[in-house]
């Protein structure tokens, strides 16, 4: 939203034939409380159309999701402990998402948070950056790490970053790459993409820098 970016989520969806799921705690973050902000309610009211719409599919309250999201919440928090004390690490909305993907059958989140989708991918990288926020010695229940892992392994997690190189290789970047700028920006494919991704990173997407790099270096420019 920040990035003025959210159009890119129709022609993402017809390109892969799927849907975007948020869940009703997603819903909260991004409309209902933010509705009741000066801050921020600009930015629910730009998101607002595209659940409407049907670009964004809200998933009502269900029973078994709630159920799911508690069971995960309450194993995934017990995992890592300093001092013998669980550390309080995830939280309820993205945990939602998770439960809600599993119940679906689906295997691909969308979370631009760190610590979640570290949780997913290597929970042991996840330790060490605990260690070096906190500190302190983080201690791994592993017993409880290996039932999380039980239920979350086969899901993959993506993130805006590649829903943007994905946009920029379909061509949906097209739109602010013009001949006559060309004259005024050297390399201005690269330019649009390095700006595009940055501009997510900057504004809450978690990625490091030599990722970007990466990105911008095999990516094909047409």
């Amino acid at each position: 939203t920040i990035n003025n970016l959210l159009w890119l989520l129709e022609p993402l969806k017809k390109a892969f034939n799927g849907n975007f799921y948020i869940t009703r705690g997603v819903y909260d973050e991004l409309i209902t409380r933010p509705l009741e902000t000066k801050k921020y309610k600009f930015e629910a009211l730009q998101v607002l159309p595209y659940i409407s719409r049907g670009t964004l599919t809200h998933l009502a309250d269900d029973e078994l999701i709630q159920n799911k999201t508690n069971q995960l919440l309450e194993l995934m928090n017990k995992c890592f402990l300093v001092n013998n004390t669980p550390l309080k690490i995830v939280h309820y909305a993205e945990i939602e998402t998770v439960a809600t993907a599993l119940l679906l059958g689906h295997n691909t989140v969308v979370i631009d948070e760190r610590t979640t989708r570290k949780y997913i991918e290597d929970p042991f990288s996840l330790k060490k950056t605990l260690e070096r926020k906190l500190g302190n010695k983080v201690t791994v229940d592993r017993y409880c790490l290996k039932q999380v892992k039980n239920e979350i392994e086969k899901l993959k997690v993506i993130r805006s970053f590649e829903l943007v190189i994905m946009a920029y290789e379909l061509g949906l970047l097209d739109r602010y790459i013009l001949n006559e700028e060309r004259k005024l920006i050297s390399d201005l494919d690269h330019a649009v993409l390095e700006g595009a991704l940055w501009g997510i990173k900057l504004n809450g997407c978690s990625v490091r820098e030599e990722d970007i790099k990466g990105a911008l270096n095999l990516v094909k420019h047409r």
